[in-house]
């Protein structure tokens, strides 16, 4: 499909949008904690979101809504309980199984993060109009909303 199709630029644009945010991911989970890679980030950030209403989060639901096989989700786990930003909880539901959730340290870090992004977002975005950014956002929500 050649470039100059609306669908054509359209992926274009994505894609340069998708490398972009790869590079910015890198950079932000860094500031979470030097040794956390964007995976791992991924991950945190997962966590903070299934938890939201109280509790923990199960590592099979963190694994589906990332996509990542089980082993790979255990491996990450450890990792972000080894470096302090998660902890593991019992599960209230089965007495066996562990849930994890943010620790403070991890809950902060990652608050900070996401106010660096915002503050970089905003800065790139000086010069555009309150309502071309609502409309982008609208449009990126619609386009997250029809993803499979």
């Amino acid at each position: 499909m050649s470039p100059r199709t609306p669908l054509g630029e359209l992926e274009v644009e994505l894609s340069r949008l998708l490398r972009r945010a790869r590079s910015s991911q890198h950079r932000t989970a860094s500031e979470v904690h030097p040794d956390l890679d964007a995976s791992g980030y991924a991950v945190l950030v997962t966590v903070r979101d299934l938890a939201a209403a109280g509790g923990g989060a199960r590592g099979g639901d963190i694994s589906e809504v990332l996509g990542l096989h089980k082993s790979t989700m255990s491996r990450n786990l450890a990792v972000l309980e080894e470096l302090g930003l998660i902890e593991r909880i019992p599960d209230p539901l089965d007495a066996r199984a562990r849930q994890v959730r943010l620790t403070a340290d991890g809950s902060a870090a990652l608050e900070q993060s996401f106010e660096g992004r915002r503050e970089r977002l905003r800065q790139q975005l000086t010069t555009w109009d309150r309502a071309d950014i609502a409309e982008l956002a609208r449009l990126l929500r619609l386009l997250n909303d029809t993803a499979i």
